[in-house]
C-alpha cells in the first residue's frame, strides 16, 4: 500500500491512502530491508476501518451500530441484531474502482484498476424463548475490506528524491550489489550509512499493483435482555492476503552521469550509469480474530442509543518477498542480481475500539450518527521482528509517531410510505492515525443508496460511495513543487435480504 513518510529516521507509514513523495512512498512499502515501515503498514491495514459490509449500511454512511437489525449487525452491533426475529438471509456483491493521478514535476499518469467480488454471505436464525423475548444467532462471510490498488508514474527527476536514494536510506544490500549505492563511514571506520550519486536528471517509472483483501468469517448471538434492551456478543475469525508487485526502473538519456562517472566510487564496473531497473513482489497473509461486545436502548421505534466495545486479538502476518535488478553501464558492463526470496513472520495485537451511536425515527425518516474512539498508540508487535530490542524499538515509534483517532459516521433514510421504497445518503471521516498529520490527510467519504422492501420478505438495496485524498507531496528533503498524487474510491455494492 501507499502511505510512508521518509526524510528523518523515523520512517513511517499509514494505510493505503497517505503519499508524501511517490517513489519514496513505493520503496518505504516494499523494500524488505526497511523491516519498521513494513511492519507498521501491516498492522495500520489489519487495523483500519472496513466498509463493505451490507449495502443499506454503506449507503447511510455505515452511521449502522444502531439500526443494523440483520448478519451485517455482527460487524458493528451485534446487540442490534435481536430487534427483527426473523430468519434472515443476506447476500452482497462488490464492485470498486481505484483511481491513481500522479504528476510526477510536470508528467501526468494516471491508472485505474477494479475488482469484483460476491462480497458478503449470512444468515440469522430466531430461536424464541418466550412469548416475547428471542435469541438470535447469526454467521456467515464478508469481505470487509479491498486492497486492490496500485500507481504508475514516470518522468524526468528535478528535486532530490529518488527511488535510489530511497534505497540508500534503506540499507538495501540488493541496491548495493546493482551499484546504485555505496556504504559511507567517518575517520575511524563506523558506518555512516548509504549513499547515491543517482538522483536529479534520472528518468524514472515506477508501477505498483496490489491485489487482495481481508474477510471476515463472524458468529455472534443477540437477545432482549428486558423490555427495549438488547445485549449482543460476536466474535470474528480474520484471514487476508496481499500480492503487492512493484517495478522501479531509471535511465540517463541525457548522460548526466557519463563514462568516467563512477556510482561507486573506486569501482570502475560503474563508471557511465545507463539504466537500472529494480523490482520487488511481496506475498502476504493476515490471520487472526476479535470479539465484540454490544448493548442497545430503543424506545420503541422512536429513539436509539447504542455502544460496542471491540476486542482485538492476536493477528500474525506472514511474509514472503522476491527480489531481482540489472544495471547497465558504459561499455555494455553490467550487474545483476538474480530472483532472491525470504520469508519472515511476526505478530501483533490491534487497538480496541468504542463505538456509540443513536438513531432517530420519524415516520418517514430515520437519521444515524455514531462516533468511534480508537487509540492506535496501544497497538504492539508481540513476536517475529528478530530479537526483544528491536520489537521494543518499533513499539517505541508505534506509541510515539501514532495517536488517538474519532471517527465520524452519520446518514439518514428516507421512506417513501406505501410503496417500499427507501432513498439514502452518509458521511464517513476518518482522520490520519498519525498524531501530527493535517485533516487534510483524513479519509473522506460520500455516499447514497436506494433500497426496495416487499413487505418485509425481500429486500433489495443499492450503494454507492465515493472516497478521496488528495494532496501535495512535500518534504525537508524536497522542494515545492515536486510531485502530486490524487487517490480516488468508487464502490458499488449490492445487497439481497430474504425473510421468509
Amino acid at each position: 500500500m501507499i502511505g510512508q513518510k521518509i526524510g528523518t529516521p523515523k520512517a513511517r507509514c499509514s494505510q493505503n491512502l497517505k503519499t508524501r513523495i511517490l517513489v519514496v512512498a513505493a520503496i518505504v512499502v516494499l523494500c524488505p530491508r526497511l523491516s519498521t515501515a513494513q511492519q507498521l503498514s501491516d498492522v495500520l491495514r489489519v487495523s483500519t476501518q472496513g466498509l463493505f459490509f451490507s449495502a443499506r449500511a454503506l449507503g447511510m454512511g455505515n452511521a449502522y451500530s444502531t439500526i443494523g437489525h440483520d448478519f451485517s449487525a455482527l460487524h458493528f452491533n451485534p446487540a442490534t441484531m435481536a430487534v427483527n426475529d426473523r430468519a434472515s438471509y443476506t447476500m452482497s456483491i462488490n464492485t470498486n474502482i481505484f483511481k491513481s493521478s500522479s504528476d510526477y514535476f510536470g508528467s501526468k499518469v494516471d491508472f485505474n484498476t477494479s475488482n469484483t467480488t460476491g462480497s458478503q454471505a449470512g444468515l440469522t436464525v430466531p430461536f424464541h424463548l418466550d412469548s416475547v423475548r428471542s435469541l438470535v444467532v447469526g454467521l456467515g462471510y464478508t469481505q470487509g475490506k479491498d486492497f486492490n490498488r496500485g500507481f504508475k508514474y514516470e518522468g524526468f527527476n528535478a528535486g532530490d528524491a529518488s527511488f535510489t536514494r530511497a534505497l540508500a536510506f534503506a540499507g538495501d544490500p540488493t541496491a548495493r550489489d546493482l551499484g546504485l549505492t555505496y556504504g559511507t563511514f567517518d575517520s575511524s571506520g563506523n558506518s555512516l550509512g548509504d549513499a547515491t550519486i543517482l538522483g536529479s536528471g534520472l528518468y524514472e517509472t515506477g508501477y505498483l499493483l496490489d491485489e487482495g483483501g481481508l474477510y471476515y468469517i463472524p458468529f455472534g448471538l443477540s437477545v432482549q435482555a428486558v423490555r427495549n434492551i438488547f445485549l449482543g456478543v460476536s466474535g470474528s475469525y480474520n484471514i487476508g492476503r496481499l500480492t503487492s508487485d512493484l517495478k522501479l526502473t531509471g535511465a540517463d538519456p541525457n548522460d548526466v552521469f557519463p563514462d568516467g562517472v563512477e556510482t561507486v566510487p573506486g569501482d570502475p564496473r560503474t563508471s557511465g550509469f545507463v539504466g537500472t531497473n529494480y523490482r520487488i513482489v511481496r506475498s502476504k497473509t493476515y490471520t487472526g480474530w476479535d470479539a465484540r461486545f454490544g448493548v442497545l436502548f430503543k424506545l420503541e421505534n422512536f429513539i436509539g442509543v447504542s455502544a460496542a466495545f471491540k476486542m482485538p486479538g492476536t493477528h500474525t502476518v506472514d511474509d514472503e518477498v522476491f527480489v531481482s535488478g540489472r544495471t547497465t553501464f558504459a561499455g555494455n558492463t553490467s550487474l545483476e542480481v538474480p530472483e532472491t526470496s525470504s520469508v519472515s513472520s511476526f505478530s501483533f495485537q490491534p487497538p480496541a475500539e468504542i463505538t456509540v451511536g443513536a438513531m432517530v425515527n420519524l415516520w418517514i425518516l430515520t437519521g444515524t450518527a455514531e462516533v468511534r474512539y480508537v487509540d492506535y498508540s496501544q497497538m504492539k508487535l508481540t513476536s517475529g521482528v528478530g530479537n526483544l530490542p528491536d520489537r521494543t524499538a518499533v513499539n517505541k515509534q508505534i506509541k510515539d509517531e501514532l495517536g488517538s483517532v474519532v471517527n465520524l459516521n452519520m446518514g439518514a433514510e428516507f421512506r417513501l410510505p406505501f410503496t417500499g421504497l427507501s432513498a439514502r445518503a452518509g458521511f464517513m471521516y476518518m482522520p490520519s492515525q498519525y498524531k501530527d498529520d493535517p485533516p487534510r490527510f483524513a479519509r473522506k467519504y460520500l455516499t447514497a443508496g436506494v433500497g426496495l422492501n416487499s413487505d418485509g420478505v425481500m429486500q433489495f438495496d443499492f450503494a454507492y460511495a465515493y472516497g478521496w485524498m488528495g494532496e501535495h507531496k512535500s518534504q525537508k528533503t524536497v522542494e515545492e513543487g515536486g510531485a502530486n498524487h490524487n487517490l480516488e474510491y468508487h464502490s458499488v455494492l449490492v445487497t439481497m435480504r430474504f425473510s421468509p
